[in-house]
C-alpha cells in the first residue's frame, strides 16, 4: 500500500515525522518500505486571484489574465478560456519550475506572459480522478488566500511511502494501524477523533449475517460534502472522487481502517438483508452484465444488491441524486471474496483488501468512523452490530523468552512492553492480553516477536555463528546396486484387503487387521511384500509391458522390513545369483519349498541362513497368480550394511585347483547337506554338479569343487 506522509502526520499530536524516520521505524517493525518518492516535482507555485480577463487583440484563442499573488500582480496568457475576475487559481510565476522546466517571461502575439497558469495535471495529480475535463484549476474562494503556500495547501510537498506487509498483517494496510505503530515506536501522542453520535431515528432494516461472519448496516438520511483535501487524498491513492460523498466516504474508510465498506441507495433495496450464495446474471457498477456461479452476495428479500466485498450493482448504487443511504460493513470468508472477484474478472480495492483477514475490532471502528463522519445528518442505530470479543489471553513464559533472546535480565524489555501497551496489549506476571485486531498473535512465540520488534533487533549483540560440522551419513547403496542389476524401484501400499492377503511365506501366526480403515482394499497389513509386487506386475502386463524387473523395500506384518523382487526376464538361477550378490552372503542355503499351498512347489525354495528361514524365491502357485513371474523376498536384517562390506582383499594370483567328489544319496536326501559340510571344512570358490547317476534305491551325485591348493588339501584329507 502507498501512504501519504502528510496524512500520516495528522495522526500525531506533538511531532511531525520525516520520511527517513518513518522508513527506519517501519523497517524495524517488520513492515518493509519498498519505495519513497516526492509526490510532485513542482517548485515556486503561487495562489493567484484573478483581477482582469480580456482577449489578446492579436489572437482569438488566447486570453490575457491579470492575477494578484503574494509576489505582486502578473500578466499571464492562457488558451484555456474559463477564468473570470474573482476566481482563485494557481500559477507558475517567472522563476518557478516543474521538473527541469523553468518558467520565464515571453511575448505571445504582442502581449507579455509572465509564467503559466496551472492545472491539476501539471502539479502532479491525475485530473481524471478529480474533474471531468483537464482544465485550469479553479478553487473555492474560501479554500485559501493568496498569502498561503499552495505546496502545503494542495499537498504538493507530500512524500509517498510504499510499504509491503506479510500476509498475516493485513491490518497494517491502513493509516489507523500504521500510525498507531509509529506513534508507539517514537512515543508520540496518537490522535484520531471519532465522535460519539446519538441515533436520530430507528431503522426498519432486518439484517441476518447468514453465510457471512459479520454483516452490519447503518442508515443515513441527508447529504453532506467531502472536503477538497479529502478528494486530493483519495486521488493520491488512485481513487476517483467524482461520485456521491457517500461513495467517497466508503473509500476514505477503506484507506483509514483497511475495511471494505459499501453504500446503497436505501430506496433501491428492501428491508430484509442477508448474505448468501447466488448463481445467475447481475449488472455490476458501470452497466456490465456478468453471469456468476456460487458467489457470496448481499441480498434483500427480492434480489441481489451487491457482491460481498467485491462490487456494487448498478440497480442499487448510491449516486448524486440519492438522499437516503444504507452503509454496509461485513466480514466474509477470504476464499469467497477471491472467488467473487474471479467470477466477474475484476479486482477492486475492496476485494483486494477483503480477500484477506479483516478483524472485528477494525470493522467495528470503521462503522463508528462512518457514523462520526455523518454526525450532522440523520442517523439510525447500527443494525446487527459487531460484538467485540474479550482480548485473547496468552500465558507468560519466562523460559521461552530467555531461550529466544539469550538474555536472562528481562527488565531490558520493559520499554518495549510499555510501547506495546499503547497498542492495546496488557502485560501481567502470568499472562498477556492481546488486542482484538491482532488476529495473527496466537502463541507466546508471537508475543516474543512483538517484544523484539519494539526492542529492536539492532539491540541484540552480534554473535559469531558456531560452525558445527555436519554429521554426514553414508549413502544408501542398496538402490544403486539393484539398479545395476537391472531392477527398477516400485512403491506400493503396505495395506491390502483380507481377500488378497493370502500369501504368508514366513508363516506369521496371525494377520494384523486395522480397527478402522478407509476402504476394504486397505484393511490389513500384508504378510508378504510379493502380494503388492504381483499386483504391479499384473498391472503392467495388462498394458503390454513384458520385460519387468522390480524391487521394493517395505514393511510386512508386525513391522518386519523386507526386500522384495519380481522378474519376468530372469531365470530362477539368475534371480538367485542377484540375491547372493545383493546380500553379500555366501552362506545362504536354498532349500526346496514344497509345503506352502500358495507357492509353486516345483520351482520355489526357502532361503535359509544358519538353519533359519530368512526369505524365499520362486513363483506363486498358478491357482492364485497369472503373471508367471519369479519372485523373491528376503528379510532386511540379512542384508549387510555398507559399513560391513569387505573393502579390499589381497589378490591370490595362483591358479585354482579342483577336486571331484561323488556321494551316494538316497532319494529322500539332498546334495545341499554335503555342500554345507564342504563349506564348513574349507573356504571354497565354487561348486558345480557334474553328474547324477540313478540306481534302484540310491543315486550317485558327482560334484566338482574349486578352491586354492591349501583348501583342496583339506578336502582331500577329509574325503579321500
Amino acid at each position: 500500500m502507498v501512504f501519504s506522509l502528510n496524512y500520516l502526520n495528522t495522526f500525531f499530536k506533538n511531532k511531525k515525522l520525516n520520511a527517513k524516520e518513518v522508513e527506519v521505524a517501519l523497517n524495524e517493525l517488520g513492515i518493509e518500505v519498498e519505495g519513497i518518492e516526492e509526490f510532485s516535482d513542482v517548485k515556486g507555485l503561487l495562489f493567484a486571484k484573478v483581477l482582469e480577463v480580456f482577449q489578446n487583440p492579436n489572437s482569438d484563442r488566447l486570453d490575457v489574465v491579470k492575477v494578484e499573488t503574494k509576489q505582486g500582480v502578473f500578466q499571464i496568457q492562457t488558451n484555456n478560456r474559463i477564468l473570470k475576475p474573482g476566481d482563485l487559481t494557481i500559477c507558475f510565476p517567472v522563476g518557478s519550475s516543474k521538473g527541469e522546466q523553468v518558467f520565464g517571461e515571453v511575448t505571445l502575439k504582442g502581449e507579455i506572459s509572465q509564467g503559466m497558469m496551472g492545472a491539476l495535471a501539471e502539479i502532479g495529480y491525475n485530473w481524471e480522478l478529480l474533474e471531468d475535463q483537464n482544465q485550469l484549476l479553479v478553487l473555492p474562494n474560501d479554500f485559501a488566500t493568496i498569502e498561503d503556500d499552495p505546496m502545503v495547501k494542495l499537498g504538493l510537498d507530500d512524500i509517498m511511502i510504499e510499504t509491503s506487509v506479510t500476509a498475516n498483517r493485513n491490518d497494517a494496510n491502513s493509516y489507523y494501524v500504521l500510525a498507531k505503530e509509529l506513534a508507539s515506536f517514537y512515543d508520540l501522542e496518537f490522535t484520531f477523533d471519532i465522535k460519539k453520535v446519538q441515533d436520530t431515528f430507528v431503522s426498519n432494516l432486518i439484517v441476518n449475517s447468514n453465510d457471512a461472519e459479520e454483516l452490519t448496516f447503518l442508515e443515513v438520511k441527508g447529504n453532506t460534502e467531502n472536503s477538497f483535501a479529502e478528494k486530493l487524498l483519495l486521488a493520491k491513492h488512485g481513487i476517483s472522487s467524482k461520485f456521491s460523498w457517500a461513495v467517497n466516504l466508503t473509500n476514505l474508510t477503506l484507506i483509514n481502517f483497511g475495511v471494505p465498506t459499501h453504500v446503497y441507495d436505501r430506496n433501491k433495496i428492501g428491508s430484509k438483508i442477508e448474505a448468501s450464495y447466488y448463481t445467475g446474471k447481475i449488472t455490476v457498477l458501470g452497466g456490465k452484465e456478468v453471469e456468476v456461479n456460487d458467489v457470496l452476495a448481499i441480498k434483500d428479500e427480492n434480489k441481489v444488491i451487491s457482491l460481498a466485498s467485491v462490487m456494487g450493482l448498478e440497480d442499487t448504487k448510491a449516486d448524486l441524486a440519492t438522499n437516503d443511504f444504507a452503509f454496509e460493513i461485513g466480514i466474509f470468508s477470504s476464499k469467497d471474496i477471491r472467488h467473487g472477484a474471479k467470477e466477474i474478472k475484476l479486482n477492486s480495492n475492496a476485494s483486494n483488501q477483503g480477500s484477506r483477514k479483516i478483524s472485528k475490532e477494525l470493522a467495528h471502528l470503521a462503522m463508528l468512523f462512518v457514523r462520526s463522519y455523518c454526525s450532522n445528518l440523520e442517523l439510525s442505530q447500527i443494525i446487527n452490530p459487531i460484538i467485540i470479543e474479550p482480548k485473547h489471553k496468552i500465558a507468560w513464559d519466562e523460559k521461552k523468552l530467555t531461550q529466544y533472546s539469550n538474555i536472562t535480565n528481562h527488565q531490558i524489555f520493559d520499554e518495549a512492553k510499555q510501547k506495546l501497551t499503547k497498542l492495546g496489549f496488557e502485560f501481567s506476571d502470568d499472562y498477556v492480553l492481546v488486542p482484538n485486531y491482532r488476529y495473527d498473535i496466537q502463541i507466546f512465540e508471537d508475543i516474543i516477536e512483538e517484544i523484539f520488534r519494539f526492542y529492536s533487533y539492532a539491540n541484540f549483540p552480534a554473535l559469531p555463528v558456531k560452525n558445527t560440522p555436519l554429521k554426514t551419513q553414508k549413502r544408501d547403496m542398496f538402490k544403486k546396486i539393484l539398479a545395476h542389476s537391472g531392477f527398477s524401484e516400485a512403491r506400493t501400499f503396505s495395506l491390502v484387503s483380507n481377500e488378497k492377503n493370502f500369501l504368508n511365506p514366513f508363516n506369521f501366526d496371525q494377520s494384523i487387521a486395522l480397527l478402522t480403515f478407509v476402504s476394504k482394499e486397505r484393511e490389513e497389513i500384508r504378510n508378504s511384500i510379493i502380494t503388492s509386487l504381483a499386483e504391479v506386475v499384473e498391472y503392467n502386463q495388462k498394458r503390454k509391458m513384458e520385460n519387468i524387473n522390480l524391487f521394493e523395500k517395505g514393511m510386512i506384518n508386525n513391522n518386519h522390513m523386507v526386500f522384495g523382487f519380481a522378474s519376468t526376464t530372469k531365470t530362477f538361477d539368475e534371480l538367485k545369483q542377484d540375491i547372493v550378490n545383493f546380500t553379500k552372503q555366501t552362506n545362504l542355503s536354498f532349500v526346496p519349498l514344497t509345503n506352502n499351498p500358495h507357492i509353486h512347489p516345483n520351482c520355489s525354495a526357502r532361503i535359509e541362513k544358519d538353519g533359519k528361514m530368512v526369505g524365499w524365491i520362486g513363483k506363486i502357485h498358478p491357482k492364485y497368480d497369472q503373471t508367471n513371474a519369479f519372485y523373491a523376498e528376503i528379510l532386511k536384517d540379512v542384508v549387510l550394511k555398507d559399513s560391513n562390506f569387505e573393502k579390499f582383499v589381497s589378490i591370490d594370483n595362483t591358479p585354482l585347483k579342483s577336486i571331484d567328489l561323488t556321494f551316494e544319496l538316497s532319494y529322500d536326501e539332498l546334495i545341499s547337506s554335503y555342500i554345507d559340510e564342504i563349506k564348513q571344512t574349507a573356504n571354497i570358490f565354487e561348486v558345480k554338479q557334474l553328474d547324477d547317476y540313478k540306481k534302484a534305491d540310491t543315486h550317485n551325485v558327482t560334484i566338482r569343487v574349486y578352491a586354492d591348493d591349501e583348501n583342496i588339501q583339506k578336502l582331500i584329507a577329509k574325503y579321500n
